[in-house]
């Protein structure tokens, strides 16, 4: 019997695999034949290859029908699976239904592992290798045969078949035929390239990263006759195109034939070069285009027209008469824009895969993204010594980013890896059109450089299509119709025409259109808008539209500030969010080149909520730095005001200290009562009075927050209302349940308005309020509903204090191990944004766990880390880290004397941060 025990607990092989497919030939036709008899026929079929493959120690990976994909740590343990396997299946009777053989491939190599399944052109060579065998054949790889030439079983062989190319066009494979006594020893040729009529170009170098286009492909080409493939220069469609017409040779009796356009200059020489492939000549009282038709009518073939884009309608006319005329014969055309005949599918080709921004990587995630994939192997191709390392990972990632993940500009850039380390070529980058160049001396010349593979794209754009190209070149990040009609007209071309021309753009892949939440988008590949911007500088435009660019982002920001207080907040930051590097170069137009200062620090203060919604508040701080650097200490109050009173605002999630916080809002304040602005004196008194508060200074807050609130009513901003609400419950003498109903109609205010992030720190402070009254678990309950809001949205800023806040009510109650819980996230937090200001109470609530656990020494140099800190960055305990500091140090009083706490504390008061967190952390 099988043991199928063995791979359950055998670990997954790795690194170097031995691969083992297998499937059924003809399987299709006898479940059409014997549907019956076929289920109960493959169900003893899976049981004896699943039972020797696993008795051999393989591990079965996927399977796909009655296809079985294994994968052994050894190539003689796969080698036994297979001989075991045909051996059981020939010895099965099978007779109901016309006999069942079964075809098998061996081959070994490096693959990535992912999840319990493998990706790689390993994984690709043995799927390939299957698909030229016969039933009862087992195939073996010329890599899998010199690893098992000795170790073959006993009276098994290997014959050499020879070397035949299979369906990835690249050099040929040396195969060998798995032979034993007991197994079919003769076959029919193998069903490799050379065996099946076609021209199809042999390719140097490995098919990479495109599995998902190859299925999505082969799918669309079973449903339609004409299937043209568009994408931007440079993004792989030939050798796309190429690959699928080798995958599809089975399905073609009368072949493959590739049509390459590149070199031709004039439309009329294409019926000259599709007649030469099928030995096709004039005939009189007929045109060459009737004859090719005649020809290939009863055919059933399939046609690559490679290179389309030059000599669309040519290339057009000459697909649309084989299409009409042929039933039999399908088309694969490539071309930057679309024939535009009837029946013709347009599939887009994207760029190779690429990680999210951001993303930790390793080799091993990394090279699961075509991209990464592509240029380790071009890499290791140019260098032998590279290799994609855990290091390395993250700015192999960066490049093939910066590139967009396009194949010809990875390729170009993989080779200086001859003489620059992957650091170096990352920094030069920005010299993209000096450092992408080298392509083979053997590629057409716009496939040798980037610039030339633009360079004939752009030749081919209509006037105006090239005048709008280099236009949204001014965009970064991307753009809407709306913006491109603002700034890219002008007296010669209406902002109305700019959608068809953008249009056209799209359609030649010069542009590229993404299909957002809400509208349509579209933007530049980097090398694309690198490019644009020196024709744009070239033109004698850029300072011009540049200018246009800044206006039209400012008057966007403007509405967006109007738009708020009627807006959810999630719906407006869904339409602007996506506006964030066009708001950064329209800073850095108007302040940093000083081209409108004034503009500049508005601009500055009306994406306050943004920056803060963004969670970028340290973005913000430097933009406001900048603008009032700009305006200058004597500038005019109503610029300098509100970024000051914003920078009150945004500076405690910056770790900035009590006393800078409050001379800020001062200051905004008296600028505001110098410009008479009488809404602004209420929003800096709010400001101002809200950080009174939160430390306990409630007599001198008490009259600014009701100015404030005061302010706010008259004004009719719900938000500011709200906010006021939430903030004068602090008054003194106000009972408990009058401040629960100021709060709760404050978070009801902000829910309508869609404020998640105001909701969630209006909750934040309700559960202040209840701890301070004794109603600890009513505090634990509006923190618990605050921090799932944080979480949902990322406010990781803001999580930080509430879970500080979770500490320190678990503790008051006794729940010592949800407020370490609570504390150590915290703390982990505080390191990802690199906030100071909160880690001491973070430690401080840790030092309380440590004392609750008994070690009352490690809680004492805790404090007294803390207790210096915190007099360094001048930041006073509030009220609830107030009260739980006293509870400690009673506690630590009644088991330390005087003397060991002052000691323990000042030796806690010379640790560093890092040695009090790693402390903290081990309790």
């Amino acid at each position: 019997m099988p043991n199928f025990a063995r791979s359950q607990t055998q670990p997954i092989p790795s690194g170097t695999v031995a691969f083992l497919f297998t499937d059924i030939e003809g399987s299709m036709q006898r479940w059409e034949r014997f549907r019956e008899e076929m289920a109960a026929a493959v169900k003893r079929h899976d049981g004896i290859v699943r039972g020797a493959i696993e008795s051999q120690g393989g591990y079965v990976f996927k399977t796909i029908g009655d296809a079985f994909c294994a994968a052994f740590p050894t190539v003689r343990d796969a080698a036994a699976a297979a001989l075991d396997a045909q051996r059981a299946v020939s010895a099965e009777d099978f007779s109901g239904v016309d006999a069942l053989k079964v075809r098998m491939a061996l081959h070994v190599g490096h693959a990535d592992e992912r999840d319990g399944d493998y990706f790689g052109p390993t994984v690709n060579r043995v799927a390939r290798l299957l698909a030229v065998g016969y039933g009862g054949q087992v195939l073996v790889s010329g890599a899998a045969a010199d690893l098992v030439q000795d170790e073959l079983p006993a009276q098994a062989t290997l014959r050499d078949l020879g070397a035949h190319r299979l369906k990835d066009l690249t050099q040929p494979e040396q195969i060998y035929q798995l032979v034993a006594p007991d197994l079919q020893q003769q076959f029919f040729a193998l069903k490799s390239l050379e065996a099946l009529p076609n021209n199809l170009p042999l390719q140097v170098t490995s098919f990479v990263g495109r599995e998902h286009d190859i299925a999505e492909i082969a799918d669309l080409m079973g449903r339609t006759r004409l299937l043209t493939l568009v994408g931007t220069g440079g993004v792989g469609k030939t050798r796309l195109a190429l690959q699928i017409g080798a995958d599809l040779l089975d399905r073609h009796p009368d072949g493959v034939w590739y049509v390459e356009l590149a070199p031709l200059v004039d439309a009329a020489l294409i019926p000259n070069t599709v007649a030469s492939l099928f030995g096709v000549s004039e005939q009189p009282q007929r045109t060459l285009t009737d004859a090719i038709v005649s020809a290939l009518r009863n055919r059933t073939a399939l046609l690559i027209f490679d290179n389309c884009e030059h000599l669309v309608a040519g290339a057009a006319a000459m697909v649309d008469a084989i299409i009409r005329g042929c039933a039999n014969v399908r088309i694969i055309a490539t071309s930057r824009e679309g024939l535009g005949i009837g029946g013709e599918t347009v599939h887009r080709v994207a760029s190779l895969a690429l990680p999210e921004t951001g993303l930790s990587l390793n080799a091993e995630t990394a090279r699961g993204y075509g991209a990464i994939a592509l240029f380790e192997e071009r890499a290791a191709a140019a260098n032998t010594r590279f290799s994609l390392t855990d290091t390395n990972a993250p700015v192999v990632a960066e490049i093939c980013g910066r590139l967009d993940g396009i194949a010809l500009a990875i390729e170009l850039a993989a080779t200086r890896i001859k003489v620059l380390s992957v650091e170096q070529l990352a920094a030069k980058l920005d010299e993209r059109f000096r450092l992408l160049t080298g392509g083979s001396r053997t590629a057409l010349p716009r496939q040798q450089t980037m610039r030339a593979l633009i360079d004939w794209s752009y030749d081919l754009l209509a006037g105006n299509e090239r005048t709008v190209f280099r236009r949204v070149a001014v965009f970064a990040g991307g753009w809407t119709l709306e913006a491109a009609g603002e700034v890219c007209s002008d007296d010669s071309i209406e902002s109305w025409d700019v959608l068809d021309l953008m249009s056209a753009l799209v359609d030649k892949s010069m542009i590229v259109a993404e299909l957002g939440d809400s509208e349509q988008r579209y933007r530049l590949l980097e090398s694309t808008r690198q490019y644009a911007l020196e024709k744009l500088s070239e033109s004698g435009e850029r300072e011009h539209l540049r200018d246009t660019h800044a206006r039209y982002t400012f008057a966007l920001a403007h509405r967006a500030v109007e738009d708020m207080s009627r807006t959810p907040l999630g719906t407006w930051m869904t339409a602007l969010a996506p506006e964030i590097d066009n708001f950064r170069l329209a800073l850095d137009w108007l302040l940093t080149e000083r081209h409108d200062v004034e503009r500049g620090a508005e601009l500055v203060s009306l994406l306050h909520e943004y920056f803060l919604e963004m969670s970028r508040p340290a973005e913000f701080w430097r933009w406001a730095e900048a603008a009032l650097e700009a305006v200058g200490a004597d500038g005019d109050p109503k610029l300098r005001a509100p970024l000051l009173r914003e920078m009150a605002e945004t500076s405690s999630a910056l770790g900035k200290g009590l006393t800078q916080r409050r001379n800020l809002a001062r200051e905004a304040s008296e600028l505001y009562r110098i410009a008479n602005d009488r809404k602004g004196m209420g929003l800096a008194n709010m400001t101002l009075g809200s950080q009174l508060a939160f430390f306990g200074e409630i007599e001198e807050a008490r009259p600014l927050l009701s100015d404030a609130l005061e302010i706010a009513r008259e004004s009719g901003d719900r938000r500011f209302i709200a906010q006021c609400l939430a903030l004068t419950a602090w008054t003194p003498g106000a009972s408990l349940p009058e401040r629960r109903e100021r709060m709760q109609e404050a978070i009801a205010i902000f829910r309508t308005a869609g404020d998640e992030r105001r909701v969630a720190h209006t909750l934040s402070w309700l559960a202040e309020h209840e701890f301070a009254a004794g109603e600890t678990d009513r505090a634990l309950e509006c923190a618990t509903q605050s921090i799932a809001i944080m979480r949902r949205r990322r406010f990781r800023t803001n999580l930080i204090v509430q879970l500080m806040n979770s500490a320190a009510y678990n503790l008051w109650i006794g729940n010592v191990e949800a407020a370490r819980t609570a504390a150590r996230e915290s703390i982990g937090l505080c390191q990802e944004v690199q906030d100071i200001l909160d880690v001491p109470i973070c430690i401080q609530h840790l030092a309380s766990v440590a004392d609750a656990a008994g070690d009352s020494r490690s809680a004492a140099r805790l404090a007294g880390f803390v207790n210096a800190r915190l007099v360094q960055i001048d930041e006073p305990r509030q009220p609830t880290e107030q009260r739980l500091y006293d509870r400690l140090m009673t506690s630590l009083a009644e088991k330390l004397s005087g003397a060991q706490i002052a000691q323990l504390q000042n030796e806690g008061a010379q640790y560093s941060e890092d040695r009090a967190i790693d402390e903290a952390l081990a309790i």
